[in-house]
């Protein structure tokens, strides 16, 4: 199962050595997003992390960056897709550079998980499935809906937004190949023992680390 933390949007201090400090914990996969940050910031931050953890970040913005720094792959939002030309173009030197990089978009509403697809990605982001509050279905969504989802749609899903601790159990137990993380790290004090946390979870729960 698939464990992912997205980063903070916001610059956060000493942010290169808590990632760093992640990933030598055992992280698998960070989604850096950062939309404030032009490609010059944007370049020191990964630069900041050891080229060891490059091939497990996965970029929201400034794509081009994966040709220089070889990382993961890229993740498209609403925007990119909309911007057809430009951001084959990357995808096409992407591939041709590195051969097969990984590819993320996000889905906002169940329906759209059904949707045909021109591409092919390695996973897709549904949200927001969880109520931050209690920790239940966010309103909307249902059991058996989710479900459906992940067993009929033929497509990897990660489920993100309002994820706990006990989220983890719960959306393996809904179908969900991974989760994501955000608010639950970035609004603690300690982040970097979050997901120590969260990583002795799965381990606990017998759960396969992607």
């Amino acid at each position: 199962m698939k464990l992912i933390v997205i980063t903070s949007s916001k610059s956060i201090p000493d942010e290169p050595k808590l990632l760093t400090e992640m990933f030598e914990a055992g992280l698998p996969c960070l989604h850096m997003r950062k939309p404030r940050l032009s490609t010059k910031e944007m370049q020191a931050l990964i630069e900041a992390i050891p080229a060891v953890f490059h091939n497990r970040i996965m970029l929201h913005s400034h794509h081009e960056l994966a040709l220089k720094y070889k990382l993961r792959g890229i993740h498209l939002s609403r925007v990119h897709l909309s911007k057809r030309l430009r951001y084959w173009w990357i995808r096409f030197r992407l591939k041709m550079h590195f051969g097969h990089i990984a590819k993320s978009r996000s889905y906002s509403r169940l329906q759209q998980v059904y949707q045909h697809e021109d591409r092919i990605y390695d996973y897709y982001f549904l949200r927001t499935i969880f109520d931050t509050m209690t920790g239940k279905l966010y309103g909307g969504y249902f059991e058996e809906g989710l479900r459906s989802a992940n067993e009929k749609s033929n497509k990897i899903l990660v489920a993100r937004g309002g994820t706990r601790l006990n989220s983890i159990a719960y959306a393996h137990a809904l179908g969900f190949k991974g989760i994501a993380y955000h608010s639950f790290i970035w609004k603690s004090e300690t982040p970097v023992q979050q997901v120590i946390t969260l990583l002795n979870a799965f381990r606990e729960q017998s759960l396969v680390i992607e």
